[in-house]
C-alpha cells in the first residue's frame, strides 16, 4: 500500500511542473507578436458621376491608433507617438496602395479591429503644387472640374492637418472575425474613396463654386475649410464615410 502511494505521488510530482509548463506557454502564446504591414490606399472610381476627374492624392500620415478586441485574451490598445510623422506619400490615379509602416500584434481571433489616422502636413520636400500651398494641409485631392458649359478648371480637395479617420476593420472577405496567426504575414491596408465622397454633393455647388486666380492668371478651384467651405464640409462628411480598412 505504501508503495503503490508513493508510486503515485512521484507521478504527481513530474505531473505538476508540465502541467504548469503547459498552462505557462497557453498564455505565452496569446502575447506572440505577429508583423502586420500598415498600406494606405485611394480608391479613386466611382459610378455615379463624371464631372470630375481625379489625377492624384497626397496624404501626410500622422499618427496611428489601434483598438483591438479578442475572443480569448485581453484587449491590444495602442497609439504611435503623438508628433512623429509616418511620411507623406503621392498616389497618382491607377496606383497601387504605399506602404507606411508595420506593427507588432499579439495573436488571436478579433472580433474587432479598430484604427484610426490622424493626418500630417504634407511635406513639400515630397510634394509641392504650382497653385496652392500644399504644406498646409494634411491630405490634397486634385483633379479637374468640368462645368455644365464644358469649362474645365484645376480643382483642388483640401483637408487640413490633425484631421482624424477612423473605421473598423474586416478581413479580405468583408467579414468577422480576424483570425492573427503566428507564422503568418499579413496586411491592413487604410483606403479612402474621394471619388465617392465627391458623387453625394450636388452639382450645384460646384457650378456656383468661388473660383480663384493665381499670379499667372490660373483659374481653379479651391475647396477647403477657407474657400467653398459648403463643398468642403459635405467632402469631409461623406470622405469619413468611404474609409474602408481590409486585413489580408
Amino acid at each position: 500500500m505504501a508503495k503503490r502511494l508513493l508510486g503515485r505521488c512521484r507521478l504527481g510530482i513530474v505531473l505538476l511542473p508540465f502541467l504548469f509548463l503547459l498552462l505557462g506557454c497557453n498564455k505565452d502564446m496569446l502575447t506572440y507578436p505577429v508583423r502586420i504591414d500598415f498600406g494606405i490606399g485611394i480608391n479613386q472610381q466611382s459610378a455615379q458621376q463624371v464631372y470630375v476627374s481625379l489625377s492624384e492624392a497626397v496624404v501626410g500620415v500622422g499618427s496611428i491608433g489601434f483598438v483591438g478586441l479578442r475572443q480569448v485574451g485581453e484587449g491590444v490598445y495602442f497609439d504611435t507617438q503623438a508628433g512623429v510623422e509616418h511620411g507623406t506619400y503621392v498616389i497618382a490615379a491607377g496606383d497601387s496602395a504605399k506602404y507606411v509602416t508595420f506593427f507588432d500584434i499579439p495573436q488571436g481571433v478579433y472580433d474587432l479591429m479598430s484604427w484610426k489616422l490622424t493626418l500630417a502636413e504634407i511635406d513639400d520636400d515630397v510634394y509641392e503644387d504650382e497653385l496652392v500651398d500644399s504644406d498646409d494641409y494634411g491630405l490634397l485631392v486634385k483633379g479637374a472640374y468640368t462645368s455644365i458649359g464644358g469649362q474645365q478648371r484645376p480643382i483642388y480637395f483640401l483637408v487640413n492637418p490633425m484631421e482624424v479617420f477612423s473605421c473598423e476593420a474586416t478581413g479580405a472577405a468583408g467579414l468577422l472575425p480576424i483570425s492573427i496567426v503566428d507564422g503568418n504575414s499579413y496586411t491592413l491596408l487604410l483606403k479612402l474613396n474621394p471619388m465617392e465622397a465627391i458623387a453625394g454633393i450636388n452639382r450645384d455647388y460646384f457650378e456656383n463654386a468661388t473660383v480663384s486666380i493665381s499670379d499667372d492668371g490660373i483659374e481653379h478651384i479651391v475647396v477647403s475649410s477657407v474657400d467653398n467651405t459648403s463643398i468642403h464640409q459635405f467632402f469631409l462628411f461623406q470622405l469619413a464615410k468611404t474609409l474602408r480598412a481590409t486585413v489580408k
